[in-house]
């Protein structure tokens, strides 16, 4: 009865070893699932939100005229040509708060959300651009994300910013070319 005593505490132990030892390895598995689990997620999102700029480039074409109107001098446009170029704005912030927010959450890297950071301060630097952001920003359009990242940006910039015009001529109107 002792040997069978021994015998069953060597069991116990080798069962409780084994166990634990299955415990780490399910650990182990979880962490390579979950790191799997968040590149998907990473590249999902990547792959979306390109998806998004590019249809947003294909806006921007297809209202070239009404868009290089309005980050020249959109005060003395027509309302209808207006709104079709401050939709493109409006759609570049609403990207860029999406961006900011997956970006703090590990799920957009920080050069493609510097790059739709450094586009939309381009853009709203322009002439009408920053006319633009400065009515949105008065009433607290954008939301705090956006409003707080792009103000810090702006604040170290010369405003209305001609060096982005200058190297983006395609944005400049007719009359406001300088050659």
């Amino acid at each position: 009865s002792s040997n069978w005593s021994d015998s069953m505490e060597t069991l116990s132990v080798w069962g409780e070893f084994l166990g634990g030892v299955g415990v780490l390895l399910s650990l182990i598995f979880l962490g390579f699932q979950t790191r799997a689990s968040n590149w998907l997620a990473l590249a999902a999102s990547q792959r979306e939100q390109r998806h998004i700029w590019q249809e947003m480039m294909f806006y921007i074409g297809a209202n070239t005229s009404e868009y290089r109107e309005f980050l020249n001098n959109f005060d003395e446009m027509d309302p209808d040509r207006q709104t079709k170029a401050a939709m493109i704005l409006f759609a570049m912030g609403n990207q860029l708060d999406t961006l900011l927010k997956l970006n703090s959450e590990g799920l957009e890297t920080d050069d493609n959300l510097r790059y739709v950071m450094d586009a939309f301060v381009g853009h709203i630097s322009t002439p009408g651009g920053y006319k633009f952001w400065q009515k949105m920003s008065a009433i607290d359009l954008y939301g705090d994300d956006v409003l707080d990242a792009v103000n810090e940006k702006l604040a170290t910039m010369e405003l209305p910013n001609e060096d982005f015009m200058n190297h983006m001529p395609w944005l400049r109107t007719p009359s406001s070319s300088s050659g």
